[in-house]
C-alpha cells in the first residue's frame, strides 16, 4: 500500500520494482528500479512541513527489502540505501542513516544513525548505533556497536571476503529475479 505522509508527499516506485500489496510504503520515499519489497516491510518517512527537504527515504537499484523489515526517518532525517544492498528479512533501519552498495544487513539486526561503506556485511542480531562502518568489513552475528564501544570493536572488524562477496552477488541476483517473477508471472 502506498500513502501520503501528512503533507501529501506521495512514494515513488520505479516501474521495474515489486511491492508486495502487504507492504507500506508512506511519504517521501524513492525505489529505484528492478527492487524488491518483500510481505509486510514498512518504509516510513515522516515529514511534517514542506519546509523539510531532508526527511526521505531513498532506495537504490537491485536493493532488496525482505519481509518484515522497517525503515523509518523522523522529520529532518534522511535514510539512502546504495545500489543492490540486501536488507533481510525482519531488519529495522532508523535515520538518520546511509547504507552503501553491494552491502548485506542480516536478518533482525538494528541499524541507527549509521553511515555503512560500501560492500559491508552485516550479520544477523547485530545492534550498530552511532557508527561509521568502513568499505568492505565484516560485522559477526550478534555484534553490538554504539558509542561507548566503537572505538574498540571497529579495529577488531576484518575485512570482507571473496566468498562473502560472492554471497552478497548471489542475493543480488536472487532478489531481482524476486522482483521480475513477482511482478510479472502473479499477473499472468
Amino acid at each position: 500500500m502506498l500513502r501520503e505522509n501528512v503533507v501529501g508527499d506521495t512514494p515513488v516506485i520505479d516501474s521495474t520494482a515489486y511491492v508486495d500489496p502487504s507492504a507500506i510504503i508512506i511519504g517521501r520515499v524513492t525505489v529505484g528500479p528492478n527492487c524488491y519489497i518483500g510481505p509486510s516491510v514498512v518504509v516510513r518517512a515522516d515529514r511534517f512541513s514542506e519546509d523539510d527537504e531532508k526527511a526521505r527515504i531513498d532506495i537504490g537499484a537491485g536493493c532488496g527489502i525482505q519481509d518484515l523489515s522497517v525503515l523509518h526517518v523522523h522529520a529532518e532525517q534522511a535514510l539512502k540505501i546504495g545500489d543492490e544492498t540486501i536488507i533481510n528479512h525482519g531488519a529495522v533501519i532508523h535515520g538518520p542513516a546511509a547504507i552503501g552498495n553491494r552491502c548485506f544487513v542480516g536478518c533482525k539486526t538494528v541499524l541507527a544513525c549509521v553511515d555503512i561503506g560500501d560492500s559491508v556485511f552485516v550479520r544477523s542480531n547485530s545492534i550498530l548505533e552511532e557508527v561509521i562502518v568502513p568499505p568492505e568489513k565484516f560485522v559477526e552475528i550478534n555484534t553490538i556497536i554504539n558509542i561507548e564501544n566503537r572505538s574498540e570493536v571497529l579495529e577488531t572488524l576484518r575485512d570482507i571476503t571473496d566468498a562473502e562477496k560472492a554471497y552478497i552477488s548471489k542475493c543480488v541476483d536472487e532478489n531481482r529475479e524476486y522482483s521480475m517473477r513477482y511482478k510479472y508471472l502473479l499477473k499472468a
